[in-house]
């Protein structure tokens, strides 16, 4: 049976730098995320949402406390098993986006569905429906750079949903 909790995260301490010149960036978070549960992340830019974001994708680690994905605890996994469970559980839209620049729209959103084993034929027609629902039918065949900003992002958006995060 899957994890009841998707996310876990119990006494999460994060900061950079040390003694007089330590900068904490996170402190004392505590969260639980249910299975089919929605949450808003907001604060002032700078107040470590985006860290705090990067330690739940086991992206970066916390200075100390605990992090679980899908009930499996991230500060003992190696980079290997934190891409395959990201690869299987996370979606994922960055700040910047990290499109493919060499890669067309379609193929950028098709990216995670080859990844999971789909096949070139499945993963290309839910790619194809993804970004024809998000307005971009007509730019599939376009790259990162041809697009506007505001594409990009619903590109990424296309990738992360076909990601089939939990």
């Amino acid at each position: 049976m899957p994890a009841e909790n998707i996310v876990e995260v119990h006494h999460l301490k994060k900061s950079v730098g040390q003694g007089e010149h330590e900068l904490s960036i996170l402190t004392g978070v505590e969260l639980v995320v249910k299975r089919g549960e929605t949450i808003a992340l907001v604060g002032e830019s700078g107040s470590g949402k985006s860290t705090l974001l990067a330690i739940l994708a086991g992206l970066d680690d916390g200075s100390s406390g605990e992090v679980s994905l899908v009930g499996q605890p991230l500060h003992n996994m190696d980079e290997e098993a934190r891409a395959k469970l990201r690869a299987k559980h996370v979606g994922f839209v960055f700040q910047s986006f990290m499109l493919i620049p060499t890669l067309n729209a379609l193929e950028n959103v098709e990216l995670p569905a080859l990844l999971r084993g789909e096949s070139s034929a499945e993963s290309r027609n839910g790619a194809k429906a993804l970004l024809e629902q998000l307005g971009l039918g007509k730019r599939l065949d376009h790259l990162p750079a041809q697009l506007s900003g505001g594409e990009q992002q619903r590109v990424a958006l296309a990738r992360a949903f076909n990601g089939r995060p939990d």
